[in-house]
Order: C-alpha cells, then structure tokens, then sequence
C-alpha cells in the first residue's frame, strides 16, 4: 500500500489515547475515595435499623406467644455478650426447665451493642394476655454513636422502635 493512503487510514481510527486513560482513571478513583465513607456510614445505619427491628420483633414474638398459648413468656437479653432469646415459661416459675420451650439465641453483629436499658432488669416477663408489669426502654448502638431505642410497654406490653 501508498504511504498516503496508509496515513488516511490511520487518521481515520479512533481511539483513545494513554493521557485521556488516566485522566478518566483518576477521575474514577476520586470519585471512589470520596463515596467509601459516605457508603460505610450508610451501611452501618442500615445494619443499625435491621439489628433493632429484628430485636423488636423478637420481642413482639415472645409477647405473641405468650398470647395464643396463654401462658408467661420470658424474654431475656445480656448487654455483656449482645445476645437475646425467649422461651416459655409453662410452670411460671421464672426459670426455663426441661420440656419448655425456648427460641434460639440471637446474637448482635459486632458493629451493633446494647448501649443502655431502662428496665430493672435484663429480663422481661410478658403474661397470657400480652402485658408486662414493667416500662422501658432498650438502646442499640453503632460505632458511629447511632443510637435507636426499642420502647415496651407496661400494662399493655406493646414494642415499639423509636
């Protein structure tokens, strides 16, 4: 082929070029640095509002329970170790014994604790009719120092997530 004819042809193909390539890549990787954070801080919320529903809903659960057996339902929670768990309470003694029921045992994800609590105890009696002699309050937490309350009811036993 022609000298000229092989400049036409190579006039004529696109392409990008090694200083366009970087342009774009360091455009991406700001664009990347500054999305990190804000996506982590995203995902420890959302992880925090799961964590507290889940946790209300195993309370609501164990109240629910307690109603349509009609029978106490004790559910108990350990801030030390960020665990949960019910079980149902036949003889109403308080204890769990041989042959009574009780849920498995929920663990909290490392990034998400039982900050506080409002009641007087780590244990939480709800009765045949759904109802708990006592008010309050759980507090989970994040590292980020999110915090969302779960609120129980007294007299009524309802679960609420504030």
């Amino acid at each position: 082929m022609d000298g000229a004819i092989m400049n036409k042809i190579r006039r004529n193909i696109r392409g990008f070029t090694l200083v366009e390539l970087m342009i774009t890549i360091a455009i991406l990787g700001l664009i990347a640095v500054l999305a990190v954070p804000n996506y982590q801080r995203f995902m420890m919320g959302w992880r925090l509002n799961g964590e507290t529903q889940q946790f209300a809903t195993a309370l609501r659960t164990a109240r629910s329970s307690a109603v349509m057996k009609n029978i106490d339902v004790v559910f108990t929670f350990d801030p030390d170790t960020d665990t949960y768990s019910w079980f149902e309470d036949a003889d109403q003694d308080g204890n769990l014994d041989n042959g009574e029921y009780q849920s498995a045992s929920y663990e909290l994800p490392e990034t998400v604790d039982i900050a506080a609590h409002t009641l007087s105890s780590t244990t939480l009696t709800f009765g045949s009719r759904g109802n708990t002699r006592e008010s309050g309050s759980i507090t989970l937490r994040n590292p980020l120092n999110d915090v969302r309350q779960i609120r129980i009811f007294g007299g009524t036993g309802n679960v609420t997530v504030d």
